[in-house]
Protein backbone atom coordinates (compact mmCIF):
# COMPACT_ATOMS: atom_id res chain seq x y z
CA UNK A 1 0.00 0.00 0.00
CA UNK A 2 1.38 3.16 -0.86
CA UNK A 3 0.49 6.82 0.66
CA UNK A 4 1.15 10.34 -0.92
CA UNK A 5 0.85 13.54 1.86
CA UNK A 6 1.85 16.98 2.15
CA UNK A 7 1.96 18.17 5.70
CA UNK A 8 1.97 22.39 6.35
CA UNK A 9 4.71 21.52 9.46
CA UNK A 10 8.25 20.60 8.82
CA UNK A 11 8.34 17.30 11.01
CA UNK A 12 11.47 15.91 11.81
CA UNK A 13 11.96 12.26 11.14
CA UNK A 14 11.60 10.83 14.60
CA UNK A 15 8.23 12.89 14.37
CA UNK A 16 7.01 11.03 11.42
CA UNK A 17 8.46 7.94 12.43
CA UNK A 18 6.21 7.62 15.82
CA UNK A 19 3.31 8.69 13.75
CA UNK A 20 3.31 5.94 11.14
CA UNK A 21 3.97 3.97 14.02
CA UNK A 22 0.97 4.63 15.63
CA UNK A 23 -1.19 5.19 12.36
CA UNK A 24 -0.15 1.30 11.66
CA UNK A 25 -0.23 -0.26 14.73
CA UNK A 26 3.52 -1.16 14.41
CA UNK A 27 6.78 -0.65 16.46
CA UNK A 28 8.70 2.66 15.76
CA UNK A 29 11.72 -0.07 15.23
CA UNK A 30 10.04 -0.98 12.38
CA UNK A 31 9.84 1.81 10.05
CA UNK A 32 12.45 3.82 7.81
CA UNK A 33 11.97 7.72 7.11
CA UNK A 34 14.67 9.16 5.37
CA UNK A 35 15.18 12.19 3.77
CA UNK A 36 14.93 11.27 -0.20
CA UNK A 37 17.93 13.01 -1.50
CA UNK A 38 19.90 12.04 1.32
CA UNK A 39 22.60 9.13 1.43
CA UNK A 40 20.51 5.96 1.18
CA UNK A 41 23.38 3.03 2.11
CA UNK A 42 22.08 2.97 5.80
CA UNK A 43 18.18 2.67 5.16
CA UNK A 44 16.81 -0.19 6.73
CA UNK A 45 14.62 -2.00 3.01
CA UNK A 46 13.52 -4.56 5.19
CA UNK A 47 11.25 -2.32 7.06
CA UNK A 48 7.67 -2.91 7.42
CA UNK A 49 7.08 0.65 6.45
CA UNK A 50 9.22 2.70 4.41
CA UNK A 51 8.54 6.72 4.07
CA UNK A 52 10.97 9.18 1.75
CA UNK A 53 10.16 12.83 2.57
CA UNK A 54 11.44 15.53 0.49
CA UNK A 55 11.25 19.60 2.10
CA UNK A 56 8.96 21.48 -0.18
CA UNK A 57 8.45 25.57 -0.24
CA UNK A 58 4.71 27.60 0.32
CA UNK A 59 2.26 26.75 2.17
CA UNK A 60 2.92 23.44 2.39
CA UNK A 61 6.35 22.08 4.12
CA UNK A 62 7.13 18.08 3.61
CA UNK A 63 6.26 15.72 0.91
CA UNK A 64 5.72 12.16 2.37
CA UNK A 65 5.85 9.22 0.21
CA UNK A 66 4.90 6.18 2.31
CA UNK A 67 4.86 2.23 1.11
CA UNK A 68 3.50 -0.20 3.47
CA UNK A 69 4.74 -3.77 3.55
CA UNK A 70 2.19 -6.39 2.69
CA UNK A 71 3.19 -7.74 6.37
CA UNK A 72 1.25 -5.13 8.36
CA UNK A 73 -2.40 -6.24 8.98
CA UNK A 74 -4.36 -3.43 9.39
CA UNK A 75 -3.22 -0.81 6.19
CA UNK A 76 -6.42 1.63 5.97
CA UNK A 77 -7.93 3.57 3.22
CA UNK A 78 -5.82 6.82 2.07
CA UNK A 79 -8.52 9.08 3.67
CA UNK A 80 -8.45 7.20 6.71
CA UNK A 81 -5.03 7.03 6.99
CA UNK A 82 -4.22 10.50 6.81
CA UNK A 83 -6.42 11.24 8.98
CA UNK A 84 -4.44 9.44 11.67
CA UNK A 85 -1.27 10.74 10.63
CA UNK A 86 -2.98 14.52 11.21
CA UNK A 87 -3.38 13.36 14.67
CA UNK A 88 -0.49 11.37 15.48
CA UNK A 89 1.62 13.92 14.12
CA UNK A 90 -0.31 16.91 15.05
CA UNK A 91 -0.41 18.44 11.86
CA UNK A 92 -2.72 19.65 8.89
CA UNK A 93 -2.39 16.73 6.36
CA UNK A 94 -3.51 17.12 2.54
CA UNK A 95 -3.98 14.48 0.19
CA UNK A 96 -5.01 13.74 -3.61
CA UNK A 97 -8.68 14.11 -4.33
CA UNK A 98 -10.37 11.35 -6.57
CA UNK A 99 -10.83 13.70 -9.13
CA UNK A 100 -8.24 13.97 -12.31
CA UNK A 101 -6.94 17.80 -11.21
CA UNK A 102 -3.84 18.03 -10.40
CA UNK A 103 -4.78 20.83 -8.44
CA UNK A 104 -7.72 18.60 -6.28
CA UNK A 105 -6.85 17.75 -2.67
CA UNK A 106 -8.68 16.80 0.93
CA UNK A 107 -7.36 18.44 3.89
CA UNK A 108 -7.15 17.37 6.87
CA UNK A 109 -6.65 19.04 10.35
CA UNK A 110 -5.89 17.29 14.04
CA UNK A 111 -8.65 18.24 15.30
CA UNK A 112 -10.99 15.93 12.26
CA UNK A 113 -12.04 18.78 10.14
CA UNK A 114 -12.05 17.28 6.59
CA UNK A 115 -12.22 19.63 3.63
CA UNK A 116 -11.57 20.02 -0.24
CA UNK A 117 -8.40 21.92 -0.86
CA UNK A 118 -6.86 23.67 -4.22
CA UNK A 119 -3.05 22.87 -3.92
CA UNK A 120 -1.22 24.94 -6.54
CA UNK A 121 2.44 24.35 -8.08
CA UNK A 122 4.64 26.89 -9.71
CA UNK A 123 6.35 26.73 -12.73
CA UNK A 124 9.98 26.53 -11.18
CA UNK A 125 12.22 24.33 -11.23
CA UNK A 126 11.64 23.63 -7.18
CA UNK A 127 8.03 24.48 -7.36
CA UNK A 128 6.35 26.63 -4.68
CA UNK A 129 2.83 25.31 -3.65
CA UNK A 130 0.14 27.45 -2.59
CA UNK A 131 -2.86 26.54 -0.74
CA UNK A 132 -4.91 28.74 -2.82
CA UNK A 133 -8.53 28.24 -1.54
CA UNK A 134 -10.26 25.56 0.94
CA UNK A 135 -14.32 25.18 1.35
CA UNK A 136 -14.26 25.20 4.57
CA UNK A 137 -12.26 27.68 7.30
CA UNK A 138 -9.33 26.47 8.40
CA UNK A 139 -7.71 27.39 11.96
CA UNK A 140 -4.50 26.77 11.23
CA UNK A 141 -4.39 28.71 8.20
CA UNK A 142 -6.24 31.78 8.76
CA UNK A 143 -5.53 33.95 5.57
CA UNK A 144 -6.22 30.75 2.62
CA UNK A 145 -9.73 31.77 1.65
CA UNK A 146 -12.91 29.94 1.47
CA UNK A 147 -14.80 29.35 -1.34
CA UNK A 148 -16.23 26.93 -3.03
CA UNK A 149 -14.24 25.15 -5.63
CA UNK A 150 -16.37 24.74 -9.19
CA UNK A 151 -13.79 22.53 -10.52
CA UNK A 152 -14.65 19.70 -8.18
CA UNK A 153 -17.87 20.25 -9.17
CA UNK A 154 -17.39 19.70 -12.83
CA UNK A 155 -15.52 16.63 -11.83
CA UNK A 156 -17.87 14.72 -10.44
CA UNK A 157 -20.49 12.29 -11.86
CA UNK A 158 -24.45 12.87 -11.92
CA UNK A 159 -26.72 10.56 -13.82
CA UNK A 160 -28.41 11.75 -16.61
CA UNK A 161 -31.04 9.82 -17.48
CA UNK A 162 -33.23 12.14 -19.58
CA UNK A 163 -29.80 12.74 -21.62
CA UNK A 164 -29.62 9.41 -21.93
CA UNK A 165 -33.01 8.24 -22.95
CA UNK A 166 -32.56 11.05 -25.97
CA UNK A 167 -29.79 9.94 -27.32
CA UNK A 168 -30.28 6.30 -27.24
CA UNK A 169 -33.77 7.99 -29.08
CA UNK A 170 -31.80 9.48 -31.79
CA UNK A 171 -29.59 6.80 -31.98
CA UNK A 172 -32.86 4.76 -33.49
CA UNK A 173 -33.83 7.82 -35.40
CA UNK A 174 -30.28 7.56 -37.14
CA UNK A 175 -30.08 4.22 -37.93
CA UNK A 176 -33.63 3.60 -39.55
CA UNK A 177 -32.80 6.68 -42.01
CA UNK A 178 -34.42 5.51 -45.11
CA UNK A 179 -35.42 7.61 -47.36
CA UNK A 180 -33.65 9.95 -49.60
CA UNK A 181 -35.90 12.95 -49.23
CA UNK A 182 -35.50 12.96 -45.19
CA UNK A 183 -31.97 15.28 -44.19
CA UNK A 184 -29.48 12.81 -42.79
CA UNK A 185 -28.83 13.30 -39.03
CA UNK A 186 -24.93 14.93 -38.85
CA UNK A 187 -23.55 13.35 -35.19
CA UNK A 188 -20.43 14.30 -35.26
CA UNK A 189 -18.25 16.69 -32.71
CA UNK A 190 -19.54 20.13 -33.49
CA UNK A 191 -22.81 19.10 -35.13
CA UNK A 192 -25.96 20.67 -33.89
CA UNK A 193 -26.93 17.03 -32.64
CA UNK A 194 -23.60 16.96 -30.97
CA UNK A 195 -24.86 20.29 -29.10
CA UNK A 196 -27.52 18.91 -28.21
CA UNK A 197 -26.15 16.30 -25.95
CA UNK A 198 -24.21 18.81 -24.53
CA UNK A 199 -26.33 21.36 -23.49
CA UNK A 200 -28.63 19.26 -22.53
CA UNK A 201 -26.85 17.15 -20.42
CA UNK A 202 -25.43 20.37 -18.56
CA UNK A 203 -28.75 21.73 -17.45
CA UNK A 204 -29.57 17.69 -16.65
CA UNK A 205 -26.56 17.83 -14.22
CA UNK A 206 -27.62 20.82 -12.50
CA UNK A 207 -31.38 20.24 -12.50
CA UNK A 208 -30.58 16.52 -10.65
CA UNK A 209 -28.05 18.17 -8.14
CA UNK A 210 -30.74 20.96 -7.51
CA UNK A 211 -33.20 18.22 -7.20
CA UNK A 212 -31.01 15.95 -4.38
CA UNK A 213 -30.72 18.98 -2.58
CA UNK A 214 -27.16 19.90 -3.54
CA UNK A 215 -25.87 16.72 -2.99
CA UNK A 216 -23.29 15.77 -2.50
CA UNK A 217 -22.26 18.73 0.04
CA UNK A 218 -25.28 21.29 -0.14
CA UNK A 219 -23.09 23.52 -2.14
CA UNK A 220 -23.47 24.29 -5.82
CA UNK A 221 -20.89 27.81 -7.09
CA UNK A 222 -23.14 30.04 -8.35
CA UNK A 223 -21.01 30.47 -11.64
CA UNK A 224 -21.42 26.83 -13.02
CA UNK A 225 -25.16 27.39 -11.90
CA UNK A 226 -25.07 30.23 -14.51
CA UNK A 227 -23.67 28.46 -16.88
CA UNK A 228 -26.63 25.47 -16.74
CA UNK A 229 -28.71 28.29 -17.31
CA UNK A 230 -26.50 29.80 -20.76
CA UNK A 231 -27.07 25.76 -21.39
CA UNK A 232 -30.30 26.17 -21.29
CA UNK A 233 -30.56 28.93 -23.93
CA UNK A 234 -28.85 27.31 -25.92
CA UNK A 235 -31.22 24.92 -26.28
CA UNK A 236 -34.01 26.89 -26.87
CA UNK A 237 -32.29 28.02 -30.10
CA UNK A 238 -31.20 24.64 -31.35
CA UNK A 239 -34.77 23.25 -32.28
CA UNK A 240 -34.33 25.83 -35.38
CA UNK A 241 -31.32 24.03 -36.72
CA UNK A 242 -32.46 20.38 -36.13
CA UNK A 243 -34.75 17.78 -38.00
CA UNK A 244 -38.27 17.81 -37.60
CA UNK A 245 -37.89 14.58 -35.51
CA UNK A 246 -34.90 15.17 -33.54
CA UNK A 247 -36.53 18.74 -32.39
CA UNK A 248 -39.20 17.34 -31.53
CA UNK A 249 -36.88 14.90 -28.87
CA UNK A 250 -35.38 17.77 -27.83
CA UNK A 251 -38.41 19.85 -26.90
CA UNK A 252 -39.73 16.39 -25.20
CA UNK A 253 -36.31 15.85 -22.90
CA UNK A 254 -36.21 19.57 -22.15
CA UNK A 255 -39.45 19.78 -21.72
CA UNK A 256 -38.97 17.13 -18.27
CA UNK A 257 -36.12 18.99 -16.60
CA UNK A 258 -37.83 22.20 -17.17
CA UNK A 259 -41.18 20.99 -14.80
CA UNK A 260 -38.18 19.53 -12.53
CA UNK A 261 -36.67 22.99 -12.31
CA UNK A 262 -39.92 24.81 -11.80
CA UNK A 263 -40.51 22.35 -9.02
CA UNK A 264 -37.29 23.45 -7.19
CA UNK A 265 -37.37 27.04 -7.94
CA UNK A 266 -39.57 30.36 -7.02
CA UNK A 267 -40.20 33.47 -9.09
CA UNK A 268 -37.57 35.74 -8.61
CA UNK A 269 -36.13 38.59 -10.70
CA UNK A 270 -33.45 39.77 -8.17
CA UNK A 271 -31.58 37.08 -7.53
CA UNK A 272 -28.77 37.75 -10.03
CA UNK A 273 -27.90 41.03 -9.07
CA UNK A 274 -28.15 39.79 -4.79
CA UNK A 275 -25.63 37.26 -5.69
CA UNK A 276 -23.32 39.12 -7.87
CA UNK A 277 -23.97 37.78 -11.32
CA UNK A 278 -21.22 39.87 -13.12
CA UNK A 279 -22.27 42.21 -15.89
CA UNK A 280 -25.06 41.32 -18.77
CA UNK A 281 -25.74 37.87 -16.69
CA UNK A 282 -27.25 39.84 -13.45
CA UNK A 283 -29.53 41.91 -15.88
CA UNK A 284 -32.44 39.35 -16.68
CA UNK A 285 -34.84 41.79 -18.38
CA UNK A 286 -34.94 39.59 -22.26
CA UNK A 287 -33.60 36.11 -20.92
CA UNK A 288 -35.78 32.84 -20.97
CA UNK A 289 -37.89 32.14 -18.31
CA UNK A 290 -35.36 29.72 -16.68
CA UNK A 291 -33.40 33.12 -15.22
CA UNK A 292 -36.48 34.76 -13.59
CA UNK A 293 -36.71 31.80 -11.01
CA UNK A 294 -33.74 30.93 -8.22
CA UNK A 295 -33.46 27.94 -5.99
CA UNK A 296 -35.65 27.22 -3.32
CA UNK A 297 -32.70 26.62 -1.18
CA UNK A 298 -29.66 28.91 -2.39
CA UNK A 299 -26.69 26.45 -2.38
CA UNK A 300 -24.02 29.15 -2.86
CA UNK A 301 -25.22 30.63 0.38
CA UNK A 302 -23.64 27.76 2.45
CA UNK A 303 -20.70 29.12 3.63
Amino acid sequence: MTYNLFTTDRLQPPRVSNALASCLHVEPNSVDVADVDADQDNRNWDALALCDYSPVLGDVSLTLDIFVQDAVPQQPTEPEFASRFAVAAQTVVLYPAEEHLPSAYWLVTPAGLVTRARLLASDDERPEYSIDAVEAAVPQLPDIRVMQLPEIVREQHVPTPTTSEFIHATELLRKTQESPTVPVIVDETGSHLYQSRAYLAEWERMVRRMESGWHPTGNYPVELYCEALLARDRIEQLPEELSRPVADLLRKSVGQLDEAFKKCTAPDDTWATGVGVPGSFADLSERGWWWHRKPLTLPWDKN
